[in-house]
């Protein structure tokens, strides 16, 4: 059951031509679609956390990369986040992001996109 499962995401038509180089590509677009997802912020007033696009293009990685790239483009988004890449929401950046109050929802971006 898990190999045809695996075929099955391995042979998904959303990724045309040479899959070697238009998988790691996709990848990175939809990390880089999170990040620019999480620019689109509505403070919501009663929580710290503010209402984002990011939901959509981490699920969108998940429903068209498949389990693993998709996790992988959300590991790439936390890991450009982690370094100082001003990529989480209204401008977030680094370790006190991660592991402030949106951290939790940052950490299961990839779980979400799996």
């Amino acid at each position: 059951m898990i190999e045809s499962r695996a075929k099955v995401w391995l042979s998904v038509p959303a990724l045309p031509g040479n899959r070697r180089v238009a998988l790691p590509v996709a990848v990175v677009i939809f990390s880089l679609l999170t990040a620019l997802g999480a620019q689109v912020a509505v403070p919501l007033g009663v929580t710290p956390v503010p209402m984002t696009l990011q939901t959509l293009f981490v699920l969108l990685a998940g429903a068209l990369l498949g389990p693993v790239a998709g996790a992988t483009s959300q590991l790439l988004y936390l890991a450009l986040g982690a370094l100082g890449v001003p990529v989480f929401a209204m401008g977030g950046a680094g370790a006190p992001w991660i592991l402030g109050t949106t951290g939790g929802y940052l950490m299961a971006f990839p779980m979400a996109a799996a």
